[in-house]
């Protein structure tokens, strides 16, 4: 049975070997004005880097988000885990630099190199952003690594003339919510096969229609609730399920019977009710991880991290299970930092969150989250993070816990040992098993 695949930028170099100037650079840029590609020349050439290479990604920024929205603002909200999010927000609001380049790679837009690539620009530009603060002038950007991120620009967005969302994501996308699909369709049996990426990504189309759609877009979805949903609840890890269950709880709150209806019906086929949170309070700890995230991917991390991880820690130490996802994984990013060190306030305070969190909860974490947690293992990816992740591991003592995914295991039993080359292995089959092996 095919199953879907993630769009596959076009193969072959943008940008030839021959072109080395930023002159001869710039002119593969196909999304900037003639104007645009003289101010960053200009800059380049009198030494200018740090500023060419600011404007250089304010124009990529926009570009990638701008194509991002192109799939729906309320579908980005859901995909990003953010409550409170409809179609008339701006995508700028939304979504964070940071989680645009991941969005970007999840969907296909930009390669898994290209999206490394920009990911280091953009940890690039906020390292200098922070010298700047430090007032330091014993460092800058020199003018190879100008050059390299001019080059990984204009190769993963601004030489294409528009960049591309997986066509054939946007077509099944628009059969959940434009037609009911029977349980005998090639489709249902194609999503069964399909990486753990697009089962996830289902569930957050379904459950966003489910709350935002009215009228025939609305019975639609729900009809494909109950289709998909039982296909595919055996595959759903449990940050999935919860999202189920709370798309359930928050429809209920609202009044909105139709809706409670065909959610309560899909969760009484598959004996999900377990997974129906007693209230909401969960929201309020979902959205003081999502203030995390915002400091962390954002320019001046290491000074804008302290505060929301201390507003999270003031919640209390017991986080609702449906909050537990978003949570671990925030805490988790500020102490693992990035490739720039980390940020030793919020390390602490992050750390102390952590270790408030029983075995259980870790054993959770690892079973249940992690192997589809991008942003943590996008971060084994880096020496820094990495050793970071290492120390963990063992301060923790991770290795003792109860761990049912095989490529977890390795992975947690290869960090106390302190083997990279195992980890980074263990890593990939994580990463293949979500995105699929081709992708």
């Amino acid at each position: 049975m095919s199953n879907i695949v993630l769009w596959q930028p076009e193969s072959g170099e943008l940008i030839p070997a021959s072109a080395k100037t930023p002159s001869e650079i710039s002119n593969y840029a196909a999304q900037l004005s003639v104007r645009d590609k003289k101010q960053i020349v200009s800059a380049f050439e009198a030494g200018h880097f740090e500023m060419g290479i600011n404007f250089l990604w304010g124009k990529t920024s926009t570009a990638l988000k701008k194509e991002l929205s192109a799939v729906g603002i309320g579908l980005i909200g859901e995909m990003l885990g953010k409550a409170d999010v409809d179609e008339d927000d701006d995508v700028e609001d939304i979504m964070t630099t940071k989680e645009s380049i991941i969005l970007a790679e999840e969907l296909g837009i930009v390669s898994k190199t290209d999206a490394m690539r920009l990911k280091h620009t953009y940890e690039l530009i906020t390292h200098f952003s922070r010298l700047e603060l430090e007032e330091s002038d014993s460092e800058e950007i020199d003018e190879s690594e100008a050059i390299s991120s001019l080059k990984a620009c204009i190769k993963a967005v601004l030489g294409r003339p528009k960049v591309e969302v997986a066509k054939k994501f946007v077509e099944f996308r628009e059969a959940l919510e434009g037609e009911s699909l029977s349980e005998d369709d090639p489709r249902v049996d194609m999503l069964r096969s399909s990486p753990y990426f697009f089962n996830k990504l289902t569930v957050s189309v379904l459950m966003n229609a489910a709350k935002k759609n009215t009228g025939a877009n609305l019975e639609h979805a729900l009809a494909n609730i109950n289709v998909l949903i039982p296909a595919i609840w055996s595959k759903l890890r449990e940050s999935e399920k919860w999202q189920v269950g709370h798309a359930y709880a928050e429809a209920f709150a609202d009044g909105k019977t139709t809706s409670v209806g065909g959610l309560k019906s899909a969760l009484l086929k598959v004996k999900g009710f377990d997974y129906v949170p007693e209230n909401l309070r969960s929201d309020t700890f979902i959205k003081a991880a999502e203030s995390i995230f915002r400091a962390h991917d954002g320019l001046n991390n290491f000074y804008n991290e302290p505060a929301p991880v201390r507003n999270l820690a003031k919640l209390g130490s017991t986080i609702p299970t449906p909050a537990l996802p978003t949570c671990f994984s925030a805490l988790l990013c500020v102490t693992l930092g990035n490739s720039y060190g980390v940020s030793w306030a919020a390390e602490s305070e992050a750390k102390s969150l952590l270790r408030s969190l029983s075995a259980d909860r870790w054993t959770y974490y690892l079973n249940n989250v992690f192997p589809s947690d991008t942003r943590i293992l996008d971060k084994l990816d880096s020496s820094k993070p990495l050793n970071q992740w290492m120390q963990l591991v063992e301060e923790f003592q991770l290795a003792s816990l109860e761990i049912k995914n095989t490529s977890v295991s390795s992975l947690i039993k290869a960090s106390l040992e302190k083997k990279d080359a195992r980890i980074k292995s263990s890593r990939k089959k994580l990463l293949d098993e979500y995105y699929g092996k081709n992708a």
